[in-house]
């Protein structure tokens, strides 16, 4: 159990000093969604990140619900490790249901202190293999709010 937890600090504090860096292995599918532990308060214990993945859709009357029109979305709850919840503090469209019409990965990690006021902002990515998007969260206390998009799409294809 300690040993566990003392990995648990240097992830973080490896995570924290890698900055705007996102590495192959902090990219995960939508399915995977395992709680996330970023220290967003600055108390110095991990709080917990849950993702959760949903859809939404638009039906007219007397028409077949088509693919292109369910969109898929990803948010993120937060408890902090003082018992605080944030819910919804972040929320993404990922695309949709037609085939081809949705990232593949996302991403969500420590980034630099831009206001320098000893929060933790946080970096969202989100991805596949012919483009990509990077969202910069700062961290207002009791909510995050979106600094900086940045896209970018492979000529390749």
């Amino acid at each position: 159990m300690r040993f566990a937890f003392l990995f648990t600090l240097l992830l973080l504090a490896h995570a924290a000093a890698s900055g705007q860096t996102i590495r192959d292995e902090d990219r995960h599918p939508f399915e995977e969604l395992g709680p996330i532990y970023i220290d967003v308060d600055g108390d110095g214990k991990p709080d917990r990140i849950q993702p959760r993945t949903y859809q939404t859709y638009k039906k007219l009357p007397g028409k077949r619900l088509l693919n292109r029109n369910v969109r898929n979305w990803i948010t993120f709850d937060l408890t902090t490790s003082r018992g605080r919840q944030i819910r919804s503090f972040f929320t993404y469209n990922y695309g949709t249901a037609e085939q081809g019409g949705s990232y593949w990965v996302y991403s969500l990690v420590p980034g630099d202190d831009i206001n320098k006021d000893g929060m933790t902002e946080l970096i969202f990515y989100s991805g596949d293999d012919t483009s990509d998007e990077t969202i910069t969260l700062i961290n207002k206390g009791n909510r995050f709010v979106v600094h900086s998009r940045k896209r970018s799409d492979s000529d390749d294809w």
